[in-house]
């Protein structure tokens, strides 16, 4: 699955919750972020393309949960 900075940065996490199939109750902000990571049940790899455009932050996050997630992969330009 690719999920782009540059839509990232325009919509923040309307576009993430949508692009993640994230449920109703996704609080919108890196913790819940994480959380929602953590949950995935499946096998994921997730690409993240231009992520010049995001904060650190928010990469770290990905990072983060791919750690504590085993199902978890995550990438990044």
């Amino acid at each position: 699955m690719e999920i782009d900075g540059k839509l990232i940065k325009e919509d923040g996490h309307d576009y993430l919750k949508d692009a993640l199939n994230f449920p109703d109750y996704y609080g919108k902000n890196l913790d819940a972020l994480y959380d929602c990571l953590c949950e995935i049940g499946v096998e994921t790899h997730i690409v993240l393309i231009n992520s010049s455009e995001v904060s650190k932050d928010l990469i770290d996050t990905f990072v983060d949960a791919s750690y504590e997630n085993e199902l978890l992969d995550f990438e990044h330009d």
